[in-house]
């Protein structure tokens, strides 16, 4: 057991660990920093992974905090790789990993990320059964890409899936999207807006199956079968590749102590449940500044601000993040989409297209709430300045009894006067 005066240890090495990291020593900690991953390769991005395989970035571009090792030597972290944590006591303050090692701290990070997610079906394990991303995630489909396939089911509209289907359609590809959802970007598009995307997309030859549950998966002579519920139809492709969500890595915690829901909850200083340990990343639970709710939002700025917010704190420094907009920006297919916010529960929509370019703005009780964009994009820093200023100004309306309502206009008007100029169908509320 390796017991530290001051240690720090951080569990997980993406983004939100390394953002911790350099926010404790740029904050003055001298202590020891013990970083344990389950993973081999240096930080990288799982955003990117997409883009490796599409060939627009090079195997060392996945890594944007340098593919050398360089990084934890600069920061005086002893860096512990392919090393999964098997137990996090909280009361013994205490971490143990699969190789025996065991580790006492004073503050301890939780940043272990999230996984694919496979459903429980027949055959989700198959070797031509693929996920997007981890490095091993890209290197495998890679190889498996050398083969030349032909055909190819993505299951799941979703961000990463609409990269794949780009993918496989720009090496000429046959291209089966499915999905559960009623239609693309289920959570960010609003009908309309999917509407127009998957038009496009049936345009250049992708072949559609939305509130098609997949049910089971068979290995044939040449690739797989999908089997669908409620349907005898089957489609048959070379591979097919899972890109239906994902869920945080939390299996080593103890939800006795740490409380959990979809990922793990943290206040607006990342800290969890427990006192002196802070979690940041897509494991877990901030602030959703719509709704109030706690919410996993992930997105790469997102981990970065809470690992920075974390790893202030954990310095001894007093620091908040009051917590983000869900939001999704995507280019794929020679299309540039913005999902801002939420689009599903509102009172008012406006629309406004010329027939290249479509723009969605959604309201509740007067107030901005979401957005779409489609190929309308250079736009949409007004509209998420908008939600994120309303949002402010409403807390300081609390201390300062003045109605909300009136406050947020009064701190936006200008902004949305802005909106107003581009879209003269918007008017403040």
């Amino acid at each position: 057991m390796a017991s530290e005066q001051n240690a720090v240890v951080i569990v997980g090495n993406g983004c939100a660990g390394a953002e911790c990291l350099k926010a404790l020593r740029e904050s003055g900690y001298q202590g020891s920093v013990h970083v344990f991953t389950d993973s081999q390769w240096p930080i990288y991005n799982p955003t990117l992974t997409t883009y490796y395989l599409a060939g627009k970035i090079g195997f060392d571009g996945l890594f944007p905090y340098g593919s050398d090792g360089s990084f934890h030597r600069l920061y005086g972290a002893e860096l512990h790789p392919s090393s999964p944590i098997i137990a996090l006591d909280t009361q013994a303050k205490l971490v143990a990993n699969q190789a025996g090692l065991a580790v006492k701290y004073d503050r301890c990070l939780i940043a272990t990320g999230a996984s694919p997610f496979i459903p429980p079906i027949e055959g989700g394990g198959l070797r031509r059964v693929y996920t997007m991303r981890t490095v091993e995630d890209a290197i495998r489909l890679r190889e498996a890409l050398a083969a030349k396939p032909r055909r190819a089911i993505v299951v799941g509209a979703s961000l990463v899936g609409l990269k794949m289907v780009e993918l496989f359609q720009m090496i000429g590809m046959e291209v089966c999207l499915a999905d559960l959802a009623e239609h693309v970007f289920p959570l960010a598009a609003h009908a309309e807006c999917a509407a127009v995307i998957e038009g496009r997309l049936a345009q250049k030859g992708i072949k559609f199956r939305l509130r098609a549950a997949i049910a089971k998966v068979e290995e044939t002579r040449y690739g797989v079968r999908a089997h669908f519920q409620g349907s005898s139809d089957v489609e048959e492709a070379d591979l097919l590749i899972m890109c239906i969500g994902v869920r945080a890595n939390t299996s080593f915690v103890d939800r006795k102590y740490v409380e959990c829901r979809q990922g793990i909850l943290v206040d607006e200083h990342m800290q969890t449940s427990v006192a002196q340990v802070y979690a940041a990343g897509d494991v877990a639970q901030g602030r959703n500044l719509l709704s109030g709710e706690q919410q996993i939002i992930g997105l790469w700025a997102n981990a970065r601000y809470q690992g920075r917010t974390a790893g202030r704190n954990m310095a001894g420094l007093a620091e908040e993040f009051a917590g983000n907009i869900p939001h999704c920006i995507s280019h794929f297919m020679n299309m540039d989409f913005v999902g801002i916010g939420s689009v599903q529960d509102y009172d008012r929509a406006e629309t406004w297209s010329d027939g290249l370019k479509f723009v969605q703005i959604f309201w509740k009780d007067g107030l901005l709430v979401g957005a779409n964009f489609l190929d309308a994009c250079t736009e949409t820093g007004v509209i998420k300045n908008v939600l994120t200023k309303r949002l402010v100004q409403g807390q300081l309306a609390s201390s300062s009894r003045l109605p909300v309502r009136v406050a947020h206009n009064l701190l936006v008007e200008r902004t949305l006067r802005e909106v107003e100029s581009l879209w003269p169908q918007c008017r403040l509320a």
